[in-house]
């Protein structure tokens, strides 16, 4: 992990992926996050999370992707007793997040006011599904129907006579909790200069609106991008297009750049097409994309995607191949980048993961620790607070901590 977190404090109260996730990137950024789970249930809902095939080694991944590097503690805010020990993790935290919904918040007295009144220094982060206002304020969310279909982004991907797609992968929870650490360290930021303390707030909904910006300023401006079942031929630019190799896989072409044009033709040895005047400039390919793309397509069609792979590493222009995620998990370019890595021992890792956005000081974040077992540090943060011995017995007795 990073140290530019070193000494920052975080105290968790929060489930699922989204605000899980901002504390993850705290963990992986060198804070120390203590993660508060219900006694109840088995804790966050994200270890059991009934989807078919979620274990892999003994990882629930979907619970990892929001918790590694934690420090998890069982403990009961329904007890005063279990509310005393938060009230005294949080007088000595820097940050505090949850996404619980108002009413829980206020019936487990972990409101701002009332952690304010115990610490006002504290960076008070909110994650919510709609926002604070308004008819659904009260209101659950989840990543894919906050995020991605209010947010407007299912719409733009469906195809008339479609059903519109759900997100492939959790865009929102993800995207949601790193611009919510972001938020974090810019409040940390200014009380490290004021003394003063925050309530940093972040929205599923909000996720969703951002991701969409541009096509909202589209709209507002009068410019309606409805979604289209354009033919391939049709397609607005044949340079910016994915398009099928020998062995039925895809790259995809951005060659955004016009200057890129014949350096490409030769990338693809297809020198004659530069003096082709039907393709001479941007008007002339855009006039006959039709007859450009059916070009392109018998060219890609000629070689194996590992073939095209390295046939264009050279090439003066953006591309991507299409990779699965097992491809992108043994990418070079990942590995090398730390972009992935391992979590656990680099030697013998229990897996790999995408690593979360930014590096520090030009150098990838290292060998991460996996999630917490449930309830697995309860004995050690309490013993911090000075609560060992027939105290925390008894405490465990009465079901205050697990």
């Amino acid at each position: 992990m990073y140290d530019v977190m070193e000494g920052v404090r975080v105290v968790e109260v929060a489930e699922h992926t989204f605000v899980p996730a901002a504390a993850m990137q705290l963990a992986d950024w060198g804070a120390d996050v203590i993660k508060i789970e219900r006694t109840s249930g088995g804790g966050d809902p994200m270890r059991s999370l009934a989807i078919p095939n979620l274990e892999a080694g003994g990882y629930n991944p979907f619970f990892e992707a929001g918790n590694r590097g934690k420090r998890s503690l069982a403990l009961d805010l329904h007890q005063p007793a279990g509310r005393e020990i938060l009230y005294r993790l949080v007088k000595e935290a820097d940050v505090f997040t949850t996404n619980l919904r108002a009413d829980a918040r206020a019936k487990l007295g972990i409101e701002p006011e009332d952690l304010f009144a115990i610490n006002p220094r504290l960076i008070y982060a909110r994650g919510t599904g709609y926002g604070r206002e308004g008819p659904f304020a009260a209101q659950g969310g989840f990543d894919n129907p906050s995020t991605w279909v209010r947010g407007g982004l299912s719409y733009l991907h469906s195809r008339p006579g479609e059903a519109p797609p759900s997100a492939a992968t959790s865009i929102g929870d993800l995207t949601g909790g790193i611009t919510t650490a972001g938020a974090i360290a810019a409040a940390l930021f200014r009380r490290e200069r004021t003394g003063k303390g925050a309530v940093v707030d972040n929205a599923l909904y909000a996720v969703g609106t951002y991701l969409n910006s541009q096509i909202i300023a589209m709209s507002s401006m009068g410019i309606q991008k409805e979604p289209q079942n354009i033919p391939r031929e049709d397609s607005f630019s044949p340079l910016v297009l994915m398009y099928r190799t020998k062995d039925d896989r895809w790259l995809n072409l951005c060659l955004l750049m016009p200057h890129w044009w014949p350096d490409f033709c030769r990338h693809i040895d297809r020198e004659d097409l530069i003096a082709d005047e039907r393709f001479a400039d941007p008007k002339a390919r855009h006039a006959n994309r039709g007859a450009l793309i059916a070009e392109l397509d018998a060219v890609f069609a000629t070689r194996t995607l590992a073939q095209w792979v390295k046939r264009l590493e050279t090439m003066e222009g953006v591309w991507a191949p299409c990779f699965s995620p097992a491809e992108v998990a043994a990418d070079p370019q990942a590995l090398v980048n730390g972009f992935v890595v391992p979590v656990g021992p680099e030697a013998a890792p229990e897996y790999m993961v995408g690593s979360t956005p930014c590096q520090f000081d030009e150098r990838p974040v290292g060998a991460l620790r996996r999630g917490p077992a449930y309830g697995e540090h309860s004995a050690e943060i309490l013993a911090s607070l000075g609560i060992a011995g027939a105290e925390l017995e008894s405490l465990r007795e009465a079901g205050v901590v697990r």
